[in-house]
Formats: C-alpha cells, sequence, structure tokens
C-alpha cells in the first residue's frame, strides 16, 4: 500500500511525498504545500451553457392588425426558455419592436452565435435583429445599436422612419408619412373595412414615428394569393421560415455576430454583445396577409 507524509527539514521546508521506506520524494516550501491543499480542494467550474432573453427593456407595437391582442404584459414571453409557455409578443408593422438583454456577454465566436425563436408560421415575416455590447458596464441598452446584415441588406434603406397618424374613428384609415416624401394609408383588406382599429391602444398620442431599416417588398400576387417567392428571403432574420439558417424544430433563425454594421453599412468588429433590439422591417399590405408583422418567442445564446 502506497503511503504520503509530511514533515520539515531543517531548513524550513517542508517534505511531502510518497514514502519509500523512510525517504520522501520531494520538498516544497510550506506556504506552496498550504496552497496546494486549498486548491486540490476546489472543484472544476462547470461549463458554461446557453443562456436566454432575462431583462426586457422596450417595448412598442406598430400599427398592425393584432393591435387589439397586443399587450405591454406580453414581453414576459420572450424572456427564458419558451419552451415552458405557448406565448409570443406581437411587433406589428414596420417600426414596431422589443429591446431585451441577455444576462451576460454573449461572445462572438465562429459562425451563429445566439439564435431568435418566432411563431413557427405559413410565411417569412422576417424582422431586422440590431446589437449592442455593454460598453460603459451599466447593464443598460445605452450605448450604440448596430444592425445585423441579412441577404437583402442590398436592398435595404437604412436610417428610414415613417410616422403613423391615428384616424379619428375607428371607421377610418392610418396615415403614414415617410422620410423620403411619400404618403398612403394602411388598408385592411381581411378582417375588416378599415385600419383605425390598428392602432395600439397603449400608444397614447396621435402620432408615432419609428426608424429602423426598411427591407424591401417581399410578397408578390400570384393570381390573387400573395405569396413569398422561395428563396426570396435567404438569411440573417428573426422570423424567416424560408431561411438557410432556420431551424424548423425550434422554429427559430441562427444570427451571426460577425454580420454586424453600422448606421453607414460599413462591417463592424464586435468581440461580444449583451442587447438585442428586434424590429418589424418590412412596409407592405400584402393582400389576405395585410401588414406584415413578426411574433418573436425569445432568443437564447448558442454558447
Amino acid at each position: 500500500m502506497l503511503a504520503f507524509a509530511a514533515g520539515r527539514t531543517p531548513d524550513g521546508w517542508l517534505t511531502v511525498g510518497r514514502m519509500v521506506g523512510t525517504k520522501s520524494i520531494f520538498k516544497l516550501p510550506a506556504v506552496f504545500v498550504l496552497l496546494l491543499s486549498v486548491v486540490s480542494c476546489t472543484p472544476d467550474p462547470e461549463p458554461a451553457g446557453p443562456v436566454y432573453l432575462s431583462e426586457v427593456f422596450d417595448y412598442v407595437y406598430g400599427p398592425g392588425q393584432h393591435a387589439s391582442l397586443a399587450q405591454p404584459l406580453d414581453t414576459q414571453y420572450i424572456t427564458g426558455n419558451p419552451e415552458h409557455h405557448e406565448g409570443w409578443l406581437y411587433l406589428g408593422g414596420f417600426g414596431g419592436y422589443v429591446v431585451a438583454g441577455f444576462p451576460r456577454e454573449i461572445l462572438n465566436d465562429e459562425g451563429p452565435d445566439f439564435e431568435v425563436i418566432a411563431l413557427k408560421g405559413a410565411a417569412p415575416e422576417p424582422a431586422i435583429v440590431f446589437v449592442m455590447t455593454d460598453a460603459n458596464g451599466n447593464g443598460r441598452p445605452d450605448d450604440t445599436w448596430y444592425e445585423l446584415k441579412g441577404s437583402l441588406a442590398n436592398e435595404s434603406k437604412r436610417n428610414y422612419t415613417i410616422s403613423y397618424f391615428k384616424p379619428a374613428t375607428a371607421g377610418e384609415n392610418i396615415r403614414w408619412e415617410d422620410s423620403e416624401g411619400a404618403s398612403g394609408e394602411l388598408k385592411s383588406y381581411f378582417g375588416g373595412e378599415k385600419s383605425g382599429g390598428w392602432w395600439w391602444p397603449h400608444t397614447s398620442t396621435s402620432s408615432i414615428s419609428f426608424t429602423g431599416t426598411l427591407l424591401p417588398a417581399i410578397y408578390e400576387n400570384e393570381d390573387g394569393v400573395w405569396k413569398v417567392p422561395a428563396n426570396r428571403v435567404q438569411w440573417g432574420y428573426a422570423e424567416n421560415n424560408s431561411g438557410t439558417d432556420y431551424d424548423a424544430k425550434s422554429g427559430s433563425n441562427g444570427l451571426d455576430i460577425s454580420n454586424a454594421i453600422d448606421a453607414e453599412g460599413k462591417p463592424v468588429n464586435l468581440a461580444s454583445i449583451r442587447f438585442l433590439k428586434i424590429q418589424s422591417a418590412v412596409l407592405q399590405q400584402a393582400g389576405q396577409t395585410n401588414e406584415v408583422s413578426p411574433e418573436i418567442r425569445g432568443a437564447r445564446s448558442k454558447y
């Protein structure tokens, strides 16, 4: 049987080692032996696993057909693991958004770094995802937003602003004007004659403006039926069930921090991110679909 022992030499060293007869194999300073005993009793840390969104900082619904269903308390559905509930958060028409954060920084590693989970639908209703690092370390999304570039980036309009105007009655349409001088009305093609009922009850003002990146129209009318052509929206967006980055099992799209760009469309090198802004990004009335409006269920890191 092997035995180990410790003793002290005349010059102040401790002898530690396997005993062979009456001799020890090596000697160490006493302080080193003390540290060795402490370290050897400390268990190895558990590997870090995926984390989910843990806090919502802001939510505004963009005018759309689900205005009466969208509730501020629905933000609870995008934090934590969406496998534990069946709820979702409506973003509404172009501009509607939610701002949320992870409990820690998510590292920019090889390939997709996190995934956004959405309601499984019949066709894509893409939302653009903006990311932010906690540069000042205060745990708040008050630094700089960077857009994650997707496959439609070259057809998109960045820094696009739209203003919606509340009608006097629900029997009228919501008007809009944009930063390029265009204007129009939101028109209901399904479920009601006018869009006045699409004004979110929690928007207390008579007008509301949104600024973001406008994606091109994605639906096409084929003999009276509005459809998204195959491969129209390929990668880089939330709620894109035709994307190459789509996981049909979880209803999620994997996104890569390395695709971050600034307001001018120039690549940005981010080591990590902590906050997400997920924003409805298509301004199109697509027949029976009405407005293109994403529904989000959460997000989780890949590592």
